[in-house]
């Protein structure tokens, strides 16, 4: 392994968490729609029931994958892997910071980072769902290794 590569992989107890949290929601909307008079409420139950259906979907995918790195961090390039894969690489990156969002109650975290095209700006967020990782390092590193590229693509 390259010495300059630092992976991150997925934290297993969130991802069996969240298992546990979806497989418990699914049975309990369950078990309230076998009590529903309403063809209404019995329409919401499935599509709660699809919700909760998809989500063990994507949950156990991360949580089968939790060995392969979900952030490579090479000295040029950043690789993440989520539902699709993205490469940027570090010399456009002009600035990395952390950002939170609520969602329905949770907190997300993820990474912004900003890059420079031809003229305008463009913005990538990674997200750091699950991720075994301080994010606070992770965007330190990214913002020293961009700095690098950056003065190293000056120098040439």
């Amino acid at each position: 392994m390259d010495a300059s590569r630092r992976d991150y992989f997925r934290e297993p107890r969130v991802l069996q968490r969240q298992l546990a949290a979806l497989l418990v929601a699914g049975v309990a909307i369950s078990v309230l729609m076998s009590y529903a008079s309403s063809r209404w409420l019995e329409l919401a139950g499935v599509a709660l029931l699809m919700l909760c259906g998809a989500g063990v979907f994507i949950v156990s995918a991360r949580l089968f994958t939790r060995h392969h790195p979900t952030i490579s961090l090479f000295a040029d390039r950043l690789w993440f892997r989520g539902l699709r894969e993205e490469v940027v690489m570090l010399r456009n990156v002009r600035d990395a910071r952390l950002v939170e969002s609520r969602v329905a109650g949770w907190t997300r975290r993820a990474i912004q980072l900003r890059l420079n095209g031809d003229g305008d700006a463009q913005r990538v967020t990674v997200p750091l769902d699950a991720l075994d990782a301080d994010p606070a390092e992770v965007v330190s590193l990214i913002s020293e290794r961009a700095a690098q590229q950056r003065q190293q693509l000056a120098v040439h």
